[in-house]
C-alpha cells in the first residue's frame, strides 16, 4: 500500500507547494524557500517512481525541510497571529502532509532494510523539528522598509527620525548621531513639497526574542524609482526608549511564500 501510497501523498505536496509559490508571487511577493522545497519534492516523487530506495532518502529529506519551514511559520502564528483561522490552515496542511510521509517512508525505508519499525523514532523527530521552529524565534532578526523623514533643527543637537508604512502607522525616535546626520545630508532627497530630509525606503534592521523588541538599527536606504542604494559602513542602532508612536509595525511580517 505504501508503494502507491507516498509517492501520491508526495505529489499532493508538490501541487500544494506550487499553489503556495504563486499565490505567493500574486500576494506577497515571490518566497524563494517554498519553491526550493517544491521542486525537491517534485525531484522525490520522480525518484520514487524511478528508483525508490533513492527516492525515499529524498522524500524523507524533503519533507524536514517542509516541517521545518512550516513549524516556524506554525510558532510565528502563535506568537503574533493566534487568531487567523486561514493562515493556520494553509500551514497546518504541509505540516499533516509531510509528517504522514515522513512516517510512510521511515517506514519503507526500514522495511527495505529488514528492520521492525520503531513509531517513537518519527514522532520524536517530528516533535523535535517542532522544537526547533520554536528556539527559532529565540533570537530572530527581520529587515522591514519603511518611508523616512529627518528632521533637522539648527538650533539643537538632536533630531528627530519618522518612519511611516501609512500616514495611520508611523513611529518616531531622536538621536544625536552625528554619523547619521552626515550620511542623510550627503544622500538623503531634499524635495520642496516635503518637510526634513526623505529617505525612502529606509531599510530597517529589527531584532526579537520571542515577542520582545531587544535591537532595532537602521542599515540605510533604496529608492526603487531611480534605482538608487545607499548604506550606512555600520548600522546605526536606534535606542529602542527613544521609540514612539505604533511600535506593532516593527514586529515581524512573514510571508507563507517565505
Amino acid at each position: 500500500m505504501t508503494k502507491y501510497l507516498i509517492p501520491l501523498l508526495t505529489f499532493i505536496l508538490f501541487l500544494y507547494g506550487l499553489l503556495i509559490f504563486f499565490s505567493s508571487m500574486l500576494y506577497w511577493g515571490i518566497g524563494t524557500k517554498t519553491l526550493v522545497l517544491t521542486i525537491s519534492t517534485l525531484i522525490g516523487f520522480i525518484a520514487l517512481l524511478t528508483n525508490r530506495k533513492v527516492g525515499l532518502t529524498i522524500t524523507l529529506i524533503v519533507t524536514i525541510g517542509w516541517l521545518l519551514r512550516y513549524f516556524e511559520h506554525a510558532v510565528f502564528l502563535t506568537l503574533y497571529d493566534i487568531q487567523n483561522i486561514g493562515r493556520w490552515v494553509i500551514v497546518a496542511i504541509p505540516i499533516f502532509l509531510s509528517t504522514i510521509i515522513l512516517t510512510l517512508t521511515y517506514k519503507s525505508r526500514q522495511d527495505i532494510q529488514g528492520k521492525a519499525f520503531n513509531f517513537k523514532f518519527p514522532t520524536l523527530l517530528v516533535l523535535g523539528i517542532a522544537t526547533i521552529g520554536l528556539l527559532s524565534f529565540a533570537r530572530k532578526p527581520h529587515t522591514n522598509e519603511f518611508n523616512c523623514w529627518y528632521h533637522f533643527d539648527n538650533d539643537k543637537q538632536d533630531f528627530r527620525i519618522t518612519f511611516a508604512i501609512t500616514p495611520e502607522h508611523i513611529f518616531e525616535t531622536t538621536t544625536d548621531s552625528k554619523e547619521l546626520k552626515e550620511f542623510v545630508l550627503k544622500y538623503g532627497i531634499r524635495d520642496e513639497f516635503r518637510e526634513g530630509i526623505y529617505c525612502p525606503e529606509t531599510k530597517v534592521r529589527v531584532v526579537t526574542r520571542f515577542k520582545k523588541i531587544i535591537a532595532v538599527k537602521i542599515l540605510g536606504f533604496r529608492n526603487s524609482t531611480t534605482d538608487y542604494k545607499a548604506t550606512l559602513d555600520e548600522p546605526f542602532e536606534i535606542d529602542i526608549d527613544k521609540i514612539y508612536g505604533d511600535k506593532g509595525i516593527l514586529q515581524p511580517n512573514f510571508t507563507l511564500g517565505d
